[in-house]
């Protein structure tokens, strides 16, 4: 019965992530959502039990919050349902092992803290958190994005700031109702009294300095230039894109430009009009994209897009990019951003080189990555394109905004995901992009969610998810500089240093990470922090370098803890 309660308890504070992510959005819950599983592991004395306990919880919150997998994996591909349940479970397997992680050095973390412990186990999280190189970098603490009166301190100390301060309330709340448990006098007092303390005295600075920030960003508005700038979403998802195509190549490209002229002529004073990803076919020179280059033409209002881009490669095979194109003046056309972060299984099959199988599952594209990100200097802004995926990688972004943009423009194509909460989490995860370096993003999707988000990382104006619309936004555009585009993630680096200083701290040896009889969770560990980040690059071969550094710390951290105990051994037979 115990252990079916701690299961329970468990998978509880996993699941519950899937109502504190957009759509429903319930944050609030955050500030208790982990008790039950700090509670559990509290009580659990073996490091294996341990690991397998945090990684249910990683199990249960990847497979509820990415709950959308199965839908994804069955449009862009032939899989049966089944097959695309499984995939569900081996994406939630993987990402969700960094929780066992955590579970697995809790005890280790909190042994040595003392009554500090909720402090130190913040740091784990944290720590271990950044560590991992997900696929989709969902941090805890982004949930928090529309609340810019704490939010916006991830503006010198990144969104792993935010996962500490919901850890360390939970943790808080954990310690007293533990104490009280095991009839310690005054359960509330003490202890539990200075960590609460110290979480009120972060949250007072992250108050203070975002409401600087705040102060801040509204002065630079107030001097700013403003473009204004149309976001067509046509509402077409794949099927209907190729029914569209079948009755005549040219209707995708006419409905935008009907969409298009209709805005010009209802808005006066426009700028540009952004078009989805992928809505020109082929690149924005191409014969069949005449229509769209007339359009700028005869209106004099730019078209920032997607297309996509072939060239021949050095063996003499064609390379596809999936690619952005700025039209502007009388036709022209721009230099071209091709995308450098492919989505794995949509825009590319991994491993099919050495598992031919794999070629027969369908998917959208075979793309190339690009190298590089464009710094579109125009009239309108100095901007650069993010096309889907990219919006949602912070450090990729930071080499835009150290180029000099101040707009970022992101074009996706969300319509693979079908009416789940993707949209939503693709639209908070790029938004965060512009509280962290205080630039306003606009995003043009073709079913939704199109958007502007202003400096502050808030969602002035949005679309419905599947609606045919035009949102036209005055964009004011500015660029706040933020510490944590200089910096980095100072913050998560500070937790993870400190983290492993703890686990290294044991004076002797059965106090230590590496006790004997411990065999089964090191070794769980040192695979999975291992085979990970191989998982991860075979499933996206541009996944940021960041992100091999970081793991790889982590995996010659264990290494060495490996080394260690044969010294150990050694030593207590000598």
């Amino acid at each position: 019965m115990h252990l079916l309660l701690a299961i329970v308890a468990l998978g509880l504070s996993g699941a519950l992530q899937a109502v504190i992510s957009p759509p429903l959005n319930w944050w609030w819950l955050h500030t208790i959502s982990f008790i039950p599983a700090i509670v559990v592991l509290d009580s659990i004395d073996t490091r294996g039990k341990a690991t397998l306990a945090g990684w249910w919880i990683g199990i249960s919150a990847n497979a509820a919050i990415f709950y959308w997998v199965v839908h994804t994996v069955r449009t862009f591909s032939n899989l049966p349902y089944i097959a695309a349940v499984g995939c569900l479970l081996a994406f939630a397997l993987v990402w969700g092992f960094y929780a066992g992680v955590w579970g697995w050095g809790f005890k280790a973390i909190q042994g040595r803290m003392g009554d500090w412990w909720p402090v130190g186990i913040a740091a784990w999280f944290a720590a271990c958190e950044y560590l991992n190189p997900q696929l989709f970098p969902y941090y805890q603490g982004v949930t928090w994005y529309q609340l810019p009166a704490i939010f916006l301190i991830v503006a010198v100390a990144g969104v792993p700031f935010i996962s500490f301060l919901i850890i360390l309330c939970n943790a808080t709340i954990a310690q007293g109702i533990i104490r009280t448990r095991a009839g310690v006098e005054r359960p509330w007092g003490g202890p539990v009294m200075r960590n609460a303390g110290l979480l009120a005295a972060l949250v007072a600075v992250s108050m203070g300095y975002s409401h600087a920030r705040l102060d801040a960003i509204e002065a630079a508005e107030a001097d700013a230039e403003i473009s204004r700038i149309a976001l067509v979403q046509s509402n077409r998802d794949v099927f209907a894109l190729r029914a569209m195509s079948k009755r005549s190549k040219s209707a995708s490209l006419d409905d935008f430009i009907a969409l298009s002229r209709d805005a010009i002529r209802e808005s006066e004073d426009l700028d540009a009009v952004v078009w989805p990803e992928g809505a020109l076919r082929g690149a924005a020179g191409y014969r069949r994209n005449a229509k769209a280059r007339r359009m700028v033409r005869d209106t004099g209002v730019e078209l920032w897009t997607g297309g996509t881009f072939s060239i021949k490669g050095d063996d003499g095979r064609r390379v596809h990019h999936n690619s952005a194109f700025r039209i502007y003046d009388q036709g022209k056309i721009d230099e071209r951003h091709d995308k450098n972060i492919l989505l794995p299984f949509g825009e590319f099959m991994p491993l099919e080189d050495l598992i031919p199988i794999l070629k027969k599952i369908q998917g959208v594209g075979n793309y190339h990555p690009g190298e590089g990100l464009e710094l579109f200097e125009t009239p309108h802004g100095d901007f650069v394109f993010l096309i889907c995926y990219e919006a949602i990688r912070h450090r990729y972004v930071r080499g835009g905004v150290r180029g000099g943009a101040d707009l970022l423009v992101n074009i996706t194509y969300d319509a693979w995901f079908g009416d789940t909460s993707n949209p939503t989490q693709h639209l908070m995860l790029s938004a965060v992009q512009s509280a962290q370096y205080g630039i306003p993003l606009i995003r043009s999707a073709t079913t939704g969610i199109s958007a502007h988000v202003d400096a502050r990382g808030m969602i002035v104006q949005q679309t419905e998810v599947f609606e045919r619309d035009v949102l036209v936004a005055d964009v004011k555009r500015v660029s706040v500089p933020t510490p944590y585009a200089s910096l980095g993630d100072w913050f998560a680096w500070l937790c993870i240093i400190g983290s492993a200083l703890l686990l290294l701290s044991g004076k002797r040896a059965d106090e230590r990470p590496w006790k004997k009889g411990h065999w089964a969770a090191w070794t769980a560990i040192t695979v999975g922090t291992l085979l990970i980040p191989k998982l991860a690059w075979l499933a996206n071969p541009y996944i940021l370098v960041g992100d091999w550094i970081a793991w790889g710390a982590a995996s010659g951290f264990l290494v060495a803890i490996g080394v260690l105990r044969v010294v150990d051994s050694r030593k207590a037979k000598a």
